[in-house]
């Protein structure tokens, strides 16, 4: 689900801008809400039943379902821009090295997600299809901005059809359905099946989230330090979110959409209604050809494909300007006042998998909690631990072995 904060960047040295040696404090800072968001969903219920047993969406699975792995993702495209020369140009030989690099990233990160997906967490762990797409991503990293701007808008029109072909084939023909959310170790006794499920049947198939990186690498091009580049990403972004929810409601609204999609998935209207915002029971929903007309999260459907990409350009966008604006207003005290944030966002594979090792080994003791406390305590606890790492100036424990072992294998190479 990410960027993990993997960059050559120095941890500490958060900057506004873009610099040599400095971090850009508005991906940080996304890619901090983006764990608070992914953290929340993990730990939130996304639809409750009141005392008269009607359901409704929660404020974890109205706001952050879908969005905010799709957030990770498209940091990720934007953490390997940065590491392959940003916005300017990288020779051939560094880019040679850094592809290299990362290569044995994905290969650890893909070891730290086998490894949390054995987890008792009932959560699906994105980092094998996380690893995948940086393998994918090595033939983009010497493209420029417009062309990977080109692949991006490509790929995400084109792959959510796709996927409505090949998803209910591959289904009847390898019956990946017994595969779990998360990847394990064991699935690779059946390589097709564990192929059919990472890339098109999965929770988070490659075929159209490799479209969230490849956005991300063609944002990462542009002079993200620039406030016009950064306003014109969030408007963009905002106008692309807004536009693909305004289209899908327009077309459910036509006679026929609604009845089918209940007929296909065999909810009532108030079910399906919260369906549509957390994107849950709608496995049969491509019964019917109004599918593609919802914009339902991880529903790999045109719509939804198209929103949460919005969504992330706009965050990120909106959070390097409020970066900016603080830098420009208070200066380093303006970045200290993001550390709990910035620090979080910097170190994201650490926390992603501490916060799902507690979640399996204080189960017990959490699960008499409220959920919203439990958040919030998990909550405080990142932005804690993102203060401490920002004041130290210092990489978190997993980033720093990522670094390291990439970084010397890749010179031995």
């Amino acid at each position: 689900m990410t960027h993990f904060s993997t960059s050559g960047a120095t941890a500490g040295k958060t900057s506004a801008a873009t610099g040599k040696g400095s971090r850009i404090a508005g991906v940080d800072a996304a890619r901090g809400l983006a764990l608070l968001g992914m953290i929340a969903v993990h730990i939130m219920p996304l639809a409750v039943l009141s005392s008269s047993s009607v359901p409704s969406a929660t404020w974890a699975g109205t706001l952050f379902a879908g969005r905010a792995s799709a957030l990770f993702v498209l940091l990720a495209g934007v953490g390997l821009a940065l590491l392959s020369g940003g916005s300017g140009s990288i020779a051939a030989p560094k880019l040679a090295g850094v592809r290299r690099q990362v290569v044995i990233r994905a290969v650890l990160i893909c070891g730290f997600g086998l490894g949390l997906g054995m987890l008792d967490t009932n959560v699906a762990v994105i980092l094998v299809h996380y690893a995948i797409m940086f393998f994918g991503a090595i033939a983009f990293l010497r493209l420029r901005a417009v062309a990977l701007g080109c692949w991006a808008a490509g790929w995400l029109i084109l792959s959510p059809g796709a996927l409505y072909l090949l998803r209910p084939w591959l289904q009847q023909v390898l019956d990946p359905s017994r595969l779990g959310a998360s990847p394990l170790p064991e699935d690779f006794g059946t390589p097709l099946v564990f192929l059919a499920d990472i890339f098109v049947t999965g929770y988070y198939p490659v075929l159209v989230w490799f479209g969230f990186l490849l956005a991300g690498l063609c944002v990462g091009r542009l002079a993200l330090g620039r406030p016009p580049v950064a306003l014109a990403i969030a408007v963009l972004g905002a106008l692309l979110a807004v536009g693909s929810k305004l289209l899908s409601a327009w077309l459910l609204a036509m006679p026929g959409a609604l009845s089918s999609l209940r007929q296909a998935t065999g909810l009532d209207s108030t079910q399906l209604a919260v369906s549509l915002v957390t994107g849950q029971r709608l496995g049969e929903a491509p019964q019917s050809i109004w599918f593609l007309a919802i914009s339902a999260p991880h529903s790999g459907a045109p719509l939804d494909v198209l929103h949460v990409t919005g969504c992330a350009l706009a965050v990120l966008g909106a959070a390097q300007l409020v970066c900016m604006a603080l830098h420009a207003l208070f200066g380093s005290v303006g970045e200290m006042i993001l550390w709990p944030l910035t620090g979080a966002g910097a170190a994201t594979l650490t926390l992603y998998a501490a916060h799902l090792v507690a979640l399996d080994l204080f189960s017990d003791a959490s699960a008499p909690l409220p959920r919203t406390m439990l958040f919030i305590t998990y909550a405080i606890g990142c932005l804690l631990a993102g203060l401490v790492f920002g004041f130290l100036g210092k990489r978190a424990p997993l980033e720093a072995l990522v670094h390291s072992v990439s970084r010397t294998l890749a010179r031995s190479a």
